[in-house]
């Protein structure tokens, strides 16, 4: 079977690329899929560089060009501060690369970028992979006591302001972005996901859509064994990570606010380490001038991007993840955390609740749930025969759930049941 995604990263097409955010998974997936001998592999995606087909470890490579706003900065100006999107690609682009490559079936990763749009211009069967989802993030953009404004004003985005590139304008480009989203949903025929939230939320736009469950498969590093440092819980310094990005929905304030509600209520010492962000990102300093709470005060320490090796070493060295989010899908972070055997405090947004059954893989807490992810954190410091059976149950599931060899089984066939199913709805027609 031909197979051709689009993606929103290059995948495997650059050597020794160490994705952070996102986009990891996708990555890992090219690789077990490329073992496969009943698939035949492209890979189409937006690309800076050169724009040649090229084929790479049996895998064709369709890079993109994107066109650079750099030839005309006054018109993306205007386009910033109205929060415009761009269509690079029309009907023709597409067809191009689908005549070339002749695909059985298109995979596209997301709603949430232009890609889908390839649904209306082929016969080829569509399905979507669902990542995140753009509107119920438009709706949880701004955390409590927060809004567009608090940005308009703040002289700390003064000059992101003036070139439309902070929140405020981020969110009115979220928005712009969630309005194509829906088109995609309303449009699509298949859909791929792998939480009850996400199959929820797509079912609202088409109850039509077949919709078909396929797990992520984590990053390689992360299936390795690695020694912990700390099995027994019952330590003098608790050691607490989360692994975050520069985001305004990810929950930058409630790790504040906890770690500041834990210093004032802890009779024990401890570390909360995050991954991710830098103590210089003006995103962090603004809540820490927001709430009135300086990080160093509250025992945080901002490690910024790690490379995979260092962020298992940190969190080897950790006793508890605890994953603050406004809204989520399917978080890998949480995921990658959860399989090297941390017990897991999360907050049960979208979801969340398909990863943790609450008080028996994890622990569930409310959005903005300070209280009581402070109340887990101090429990599970008391109770270490707790932390380790939620940790173990924890990793059993986690590693049921990402098995490399079991999901890239769900996904050839998932990509033969959709096959047929368009073949037979096809030829009703």
């Amino acid at each position: 079977m031909k197979v051709l995604w689009f993606t929103p990263t290059p995948s495997n097409y650059e050597d020794n690329r160490q994705p952070y955010f996102g986009g990891g998974w996708i990555e890992s997936l090219e690789l077990l899929v490329a073992e496969r001998k009943d698939v035949d592999l492209a890979i189409a995606f937006f690309n800076r560089g050169d724009c040649k087909k090229v084929v790479k470890n049996k895998i064709t490579y369709y890079p993109i060009k994107i066109r650079s706003k750099k030839s005309n900065p006054v018109k993306g100006l205007i386009q910033n501060w109205w929060g415009n999107i761009d269509e690079h690609l029309s009907g023709e682009h597409y067809r191009k690369i689908i005549e070339d490559f002749a695909p059985d079936l298109i995979h596209v990763f997301g709603t949430e970028e232009e890609f889908a749009n390839v649904q209306h211009f082929t016969e080829i069967p569509v399905v979507i992979h669902i990542q995140g989802l753009l509107n119920p993030i438009v709706n949880s953009f701004f955390p409590v006591n927060e809004s567009k404004f608090s940005f308009l004003i703040s002289l700390r985005f003064f000059f992101e302001n003036l070139i439309g590139s902070s929140p405020s304008f981020h969110f009115q480009k979220l928005r712009n972005r969630a309005k194509r989203e829906i088109k995609h949903l309303k449009g699509a025929n298949y859909i791929m996901g792998r939480t009850h939230w996400d199959e929820h939320i797509v079912k609202l736009y088409s109850s039509e859509i077949e919709y078909f469950h396929v797990d992520e498969v984590l990053r390689p590093i992360f299936y390795k064994s690695f020694e912990k440092a700390d099995e027994n819980y019952n330590i003098h310094k608790l050691r607490i990570v989360s692994t975050l990005s520069p985001t305004i929905y990810k929950g930058l304030d409630v790790v504040l606010k906890s770690a500041n509600l834990l210093t004032l209520l802890a009779d024990f010492d401890f570390q909360w380490d995050i991954i991710g962000v830098d103590k210089n990102d003006r995103l962090f300093q603004h809540f820490e001038k927001k709430l009135k709470i300086k990080h160093q005060r509250v025992k945080m320490v901002c490690h910024g991007r790690l490379e995979p090796t260092e962020m298992i070493n940190l969190l080897n060295k950790s006793n508890i993840y605890v994953h603050t989010s406004y809204i989520e899908n399917s978080p890998n972070s949480l995921c990658e955390a959860q399989i090297l055997g941390l017990p897991v405090i999360a907050c049960n947004v979208g979801g969340i609740s398909s990863f943790l059954i609450h008080e028996v893989t994890g622990l569930l807490v409310p959005s903005n749930g300070i209280f009581e992810i402070v109340y887990y954190l101090i429990m599970l410091k008391n109770d270490p025969s707790l932390a380790k059976r939620i940790s173990e149950k924890g990793k059993i599931v986690a590693d049921e759930r990402h098995n490399p060899e079991k999901i890239v089984k769900d996904l050839v066939n998932t990509y033969k049941e959709i096959k047929k199913s368009h073949e037979s709805t096809h030829f009703r027609i």
